[in-house]
This record gives C-alpha cells, structure tokens and sequence, in this order.
C-alpha cells in the first residue's frame, strides 16, 4: 500500500461531529456516518492556483511564485459525483506536490492507476490531509495550499528542496473513498446463531460476549448490519475492519481496529482461512458480519502464534469497499 509523504509529526486536533445527510444517490452508502475532519472555508490565496481539468494526465500547474496562505486551503478543480469524504477512512488517492516558493515539482504519482497512494485520513494529521479533503466527493480533482508552519511545522523538507518557509501545493485526484465503518441497516441475529452477542464502541470497534456453551462444529455467519452497496466477490481486493477472538470470548488475538486504521486483502484461495473467506465473499459493502469459525475452517490442528491448535475462532467483520 503505497502512502503519501509524511512532511511532519503528528499533532492531535479537535474532532468536528456532524452528520453525513445523503445528497446525491452516491451518498447513500455513506448514510449515518460522522465528518470527524474539519474543512476550512477560505479561498482567497487558493484561489490564484491554475490546474489542469485532464484526469488522465500529470496536472499542470500555475501560480505566481512565491504563494502562501495562513490557514490550509482548498479548492475544486473538478467537482467528482462519488461519496464525500468524512474522515476516519482509507482513501485512493493521485497527487503532486509542489514548492509554493519556487513552483517545482517536488513528488508526483504518475496519474495513469499504477501508483497512486492507499492513505487512511484521520483528524489527528500534520499536514491535515483530512481537513484539507473533508467533504470533497470521490472523481473530484482538487488543488490545497498548505503554508510552511501547517505543512512542516516550518522546518522544511531538505531532501525535497522545501525551505523552511516554503508552502507546499498539493494536486490530488480523488480516486476512491472506502467506507469509515459499517454502515446500513441492522439486522437481529437469527435464531439458530450459536449465542454470540457483538457490542459496538461510538467509533464501531466491535467487542463479544459468548456463551459457555461448546462450541459449533460448522461454520455459523450472520449479517448484524446489512450494507448498500454492491456484493463483493472473490477475486476482487476488500478493505475491511476486523477484530478476532478465540471461543473464551475472553481472548482478542487479533484486530485492525487495534492497529488503527482498516486492511485490504484478496479474496482470493490460501490468502485467509476458508471461514473468512466463506464469510466475506457475497456480503455487500457496508455490512458487518459475524462468524464462527471450527477448526475445520481455521487453522485446524496447528497453533498460529496466540491461537492454540484446535481453536474455534469468532471474527467481526466491516466491509469497508472492494477493487
């Protein structure tokens, strides 16, 4: 997963809450979720910034040298008709950096699908990609003056040739957004679930109570929110959040809630266990499933690090967005 540069050290920011009201039909699959990044409103410098409208190529980029501004700045070049993004998510991204005191280019992905950055946009960011991105909808191409202090803490980027006060321009193409959580509707387990109950933290972290019961011999899924987009299939890349327990309901041996941000990985034979991967496969982006998985369809007889051999396995699964 190829990520855009980092030009500084994280500073915590305080979260804007608001909600996500659908707008357009692309909005849909974003119903219910929160905006955590803060967009600004201010164009005046921005403004000044001339960018190519071809997506299909490198930007040109023109603006009288040097530019700057107090406050990160954004403006659309090409208004997308995708989901807007809200924070908290991964986001596909095409980008050029620029030194807003030269003009020179300075990074650049090649625009054509072949390295463009997977980056997970979060309120806590310097420089505030979040901020800079919040509300800007999927296909858009926008332009983001970034002045020296909110860019590199006004220490510069000597490998780059970014003085320490140097602004930077960023150019990026909004490829694909990926959902923060699940989001959609809810669904009561059925009645022949084997008794697992999923509880969720404000931020959709999963947490399970489990019964004393022996465990199923059988895989068992269930849908606890059912999604609004398309199904995915095997094949295909997903980005999911996961969390992952052993029967005790007391063991969490594994989580990408834990670690921070949401994985991708392929849908595809030996790449999971078979119960993961029979429990993701057909399920729509949005939704959130439960499985429990026999050894049978885990790891079966051979101990994998905190899992003993034999175990019977419980993953929450979000289903984030799929390639």
């Amino acid at each position: 997963m190829r990520k855009l540069l980092a030009l500084a050290a994280t500073v915590a920011t305080i979260a804007a809450l608001t909600g996500c009201a659908a707008q357009n039909p692309a909005d849909a699959l974003m119903q219910g979720a929160v905006t955590t990044c803060k967009s600004g409103t201010e164009h005046a410098n921005v403004d000044q910034i001339q960018v190519s409208t071809d997506q299909t190529k490198v930007p040109v980029v023109n603006f009288a040298t040097p530019i700057s501004a107090k406050t990160v700045e954004t403006k659309v070049v090409v208004e997308g008709t995708g989901s807007k993004i809200v924070g908290d998510q991964l986001v596909d991204i095409e980008y050029l950096g620029v030194n807003g005191a030269t003009g020179k280019t300075f990074q650049s992905s090649k625009f054509d699908g072949t390295n463009f950055a997977s980056q997970f946009l979060k309120s806590d960011q310097k420089p505030d990609f979040c901020g800079a991105l919040a509300g800007v909808r999927e296909g858009s191409r926008v332009a983001v003056l970034f002045p020296a202090a909110l860019a590199h803490g006004g220490q510069g980027i000597p490998d780059l040739g970014v003085g320490a006060n140097d602004s930077v321009v960023f150019v990026f193409d909004i490829l694909k957004t990926f959902l923060p959580k699940a989001l959609g509707e809810e669904k009561a387990l059925p009645a022949d679930f084997p008794g697992v109950n999923v509880v969720r933290a404000a931020d959709g972290t999963p947490g399970i109570t489990v019964p004393k019961s022996a465990a199923p011999t059988e895989l068992k899924v269930a849908t606890l929110i059912q999604g609004r987009g398309e199904a995915v299939k095997m094949g295909q890349t997903v980005t999911l959040h996961y969390s992952g327990f052993l029967w005790d309901g007391k063991t969490k041996f594994d989580s990408s809630w834990d670690k921070g941000q949401p994985v991708q990985f392929p849908l595809t034979k030996g790449s999971l266990i078979d119960g993961f991967l029979k429990a993701v496969d057909g399920q729509k982006i949005g939704s959130q499933v439960v499985a429990v998985i026999p050894p049978k369809d885990g790891y079966g007889s051979v101990a994998q690090g905190s899992i003993p051999a034999n175990s019977t396995l419980i993953f929450v699964i979000d289903i984030l967005g799929a390639n």
